[in-house]
């Protein structure tokens, strides 16, 4: 655009007043005193009113593209903030935004810290940057945004990135889990750990976007210098539809120069009634009306669990199942009340509650409850009564095995024992007895059954447990020979029995001591079986052997 000889007084002369100005004007300083800390550039940002300078498409009207020599052809930009829902970034000064161009492939990322410029003094301001170790040094680039009546140091740090999914033309953002992730792998170690370690990535993995809104950008001079005049579409304070604002803006490496443009575009848009005498403080105001809405506090109960039973499952333990319920939300899992007292809680729709007393009734209520803390109404109330305690188990004693024939024990008749196992009645089980394991009572070598066995007829044999576990995971023993390497023999599950059996192992002739070990808890084991064959019984078996003195 031409320059009227006046303008370019009226320029040249507001350059020597504001030089003089500057030199008789203690805060000012030199680029070359800037050097060190960090030498910013400078851009002015001036208000227009949205009113006078857009037509009704929201374009800017012929006379303020006739005045910057703009043309009509704008470029088109989508951009979203990144901060937690409390907005802890903005509360230490940071804003994280991402930016897409409609005609360039990547995004661009940018990282800005934000210092409020006192009485004009922008060393001030640069040295407090530098003292929280934003200087020269840190890769950041410093600008003075210069407004209408205030100036910020922006010292920020911009990346661009392909992002998968989302590259390629037009104004495709990313969601928030993608954003979140970006944020994270492209933040500067400056942002990264500015409070504390890792405090940059705590807060972008737990940021929510903000926006986004979009803006285009009208490319014109004013006075020599590039002049860009951006127009945003931006959600209403009530946020009840859009309105728009308007920014004019320029770029300089010189003070003098922003200063001496700065107040000729002034005079040039109160001539024509353009300006708004205010500063638009753009990314506080977007991230104030896209806050996300508050979350809605969860106050409905699941419903209550149904058909809930229980079931004696020896001297110790009772088992509970019931029908899952229902939630808004979801239920999280279940509480079980024994006597009106919290018992313990389940993930899923059944429950173990042992440790129980033998011949004794237990009544049981369980609630569903979800991830707010809603509990539902108790279920119907069900009651069970532990089976009586096993009798006997004999002490001492070997048991004779032929490895032509094969040989069954009753496991409750054992020779020796350690540890947590029990003597157990069992309706279903060989002889009325089983030997089990308390849930929840651990394994290792300490806990165990032993048998004392004279061999003849030795070799490779396979040890057949009729066996089961206690809940919906098979449980475990293991299976050894003198306390030697033994072998893993897993049950079935929820107290339903069957023969299981060890791998291949060798007895020679002789006496030796078989260990039924506890590998896993809750675990159970109603007769063995000493074998050569791999085939194992079926029902309760043979009739178990007698030991001999």
């Amino acid at each position: 655009m031409y320059t009227s000889p006046m303008k370019r007084m009226v320029k040249t002369a507001l350059a020597g007043t504001m030089a003089a100005a500057m030199l008789a004007a203690p805060f000012l300083y030199s680029q070359s005193a800037f050097a060190a800390v960090g030498t910013p550039n400078y851009e002015v940002k001036l208000t227009l009113d949205p009113a006078l300078v857009l037509d009704s498409s929201h374009n800017l009207v012929s006379a303020v593209r006739s005045e910057f020599d703009t043309g009509s052809s704008y470029k088109s930009y989508r951009v979203q903030y990144m901060d937690t829902a409390t907005q802890s970034m903005q509360g230490q000064g940071w804003s994280e935004r991402i930016r897409k161009r409609d005609d360039q492939s990547n995004h661009e990322i940018q990282y800005k810290k934000r210092y409020d410029v006192v009485n004009g003094d922008i060393n001030a301001a640069l040295t407090q940057a530098a003292s929280e170790g934003l200087d020269s040094s840190s890769g950041f680039d410093f600008q003075v945004d210069w407004g209408y009546s205030k100036q910020t140091l922006s010292i920020d740090y911009e990346k661009d990135v392909t992002i998968s999914g989302y590259s390629g033309s037009g104004l495709k953002m990313p969601n928030e889990a993608t954003s979140r992730t970006v944020s994270v792998s492209s933040e500067p170690s400056k942002f990264t750990n500015w409070t504390s370690t890792g405090w940059g990535t705590t807060q972008l993995n737990n940021a929510v976007v903000y926006g986004p809104v979009d803006f285009k950008r009208y490319e014109g001079t004013f006075d020599d210098l590039d002049l860009d005049i951006e127009v945003w579409t931006v959600m209403n304070e009530a946020k009840t539809g859009n309105e728009y604002w308007v920014e004019a803006s320029f770029k300089t490496d010189s003070y003098s120069e922003a200063s001496s443009t700065r107040t000729a575009l002034i005079n040039e848009l109160n001539s024509k009634g353009w300006l708004i005498p205010q500063d638009l403080l753009r990314t506080s105001q977007i991230i104030e009306r896209y806050a996300p809405a508050p979350a809605v506090p969860d106050t409905t109960a699941p419903t209550a669990p149904t058909n809930a039973t229980a079931t004696a499952a020896s001297s110790n333990q009772i088992n509970l199942s019931w029908t899952a319920s229902t939630d808004n939300v979801g239920v999280t899992g279940y509480n079980v009340y024994r006597g009106g007292v919290l018992a313990g809680s389940s993930a899923g729709t059944s429950y173990s509650d042992t440790g129980l007393t033998a011949s004794t009734s237990y009544s049981y209520t369980v609630k569903a409850k979800d991830a707010a803390g809603n509990e539902s109404a108790a279920s119907s109330t069900v009651s069970a009564t532990t089976l009586a305690a096993g009798s006997g188990g004999t002490t001492g004693g070997t048991y004779n095995v032929n490895g032509s024939t094969g040989t069954y024990i009753e496991a409750e008749n054992y020779t020796a024992k350690n540890g947590t196992f029990l003597n157990a009645a069992c309706p279903v089980c060989s002889n009325g007895y089983d030997m089990e394991t308390p849930n929840g009572s651990g394994d290792g070598n300490t806990n165990y059954i032993a048998y004392t066995i004279n061999v003849t007829n030795g070799g490779s044999f396979y040890i057949h447990l009729l066996s089961s576990g206690v809940d919906t995971s098979s449980d475990s023993f293991t299976v050894a020979i003198d306390s030697a390497s033994g072998s893993q023999v897993t049950t079935t599950s929820n107290s339903t029995w069957a023969w299981k059996k060890s791998s291949s192992m060798s007895i020679a002739n002789g006496t030796h001591t078989l260990y039924i070990k506890g590998r896993e808890d809750g675990a159970k084991v109603d007769k063995i079986y000493l074998s050569k064959s791999s085939t194992s019984p079926t029902g309760l078996g043979g009739t178990a052997a007698v030991p001999v003195s």
